[in-house]
């Protein structure tokens, strides 16, 4: 009896060792993938998604290596291999979103591959999703709100009314107030809409807005 105890014991030790192996080798898979500055980074992004392990962190350093290839597509060589890195991020993103549903920085990751790969709708589904789930985070409503200008056409009604709330978010802070101003001083169109929105704003914030505006502009 004592025996088979003890084998149980040492059985059970060896599957949580051998547990613990297989996150270790997860977490390292991930810092040890180009680093976007190498010029294998997008040669790897198109081939197959970026892998992950349990870890916030290394899902969190995932999504970021996904954004910035999403968003510098244009060192990619071709249009083929564009739309692979593209895909890639969004079956990545479709994989986090799977178990863990309210990730809204995954939803925004989705967004951008489905916003590159032309997929309208599915775009705007995930949009929607990562604002519904994260509306507070100003760094993620940075993103967004760049994602939906240049999408803005194809915005309908409700994601236009997200997009707006996401302004009113940085309106009302110091940082996001210079990100505004600086998109106000080089895109004439954004400039009518923050207007609106900064015309709602208590007059300190009105006042911080064409302070940040006139130090971009000199």
């Amino acid at each position: 009896m004592r025996q088979l105890k003890l084998f149980s014991m040492s059985l059970a030790c060896l599957i949580a060792a051998l547990g613990s192996l297989a996150i270790f080798s997860q977490e390292i898979d991930v810092l040890l993938q180009p680093q976007r500055t190498e010029p294998s980074f997008f040669n790897q992004m198109a081939s197959r998604p970026p892998p992950y392990g349990p870890s916030s962190y290394s899902k969190k350093i995932t999504l970021i290596d996904c954004t910035y290839a999403l968003l510098n597509l244009r060192r990619v060589e071709t249009p083929e291999k564009a739309a692979a890195v593209a895909q890639s991020c969004e079956r990545l993103s479709d994989s986090m979103t799977a178990t863990m549903p309210t990730n809204a920085h995954a939803w925004y990751v989705n967004a951008l591959a489905h916003a590159r790969l032309g997929e309208t709708d599915a775009f705007l589904a995930s949009y929607r999703k990562s604002r519904e789930l994260g509306p507070n985070e100003q760094w993620l409503a940075e993103n967004r709100t760049r994602l939906a200008e240049e999408m803005y056409a194809e915005l309908d009604e409700e994601s236009r009314r997200l997009h707006e709330a996401d302004l009113t978010l940085l309106a009302n802070s110091p940082r996001g107030t210079r990100t505004l101003a600086a998109r106000y001083a080089r895109n004439e169109e954004f400039r009518e809409r923050i207007i609106q929105i900064v015309e709602r704003l208590p007059p300190d914030r009105q006042r911080a807005f064409l302070q940040n505006v006139r130090s971009v502009l000199r």
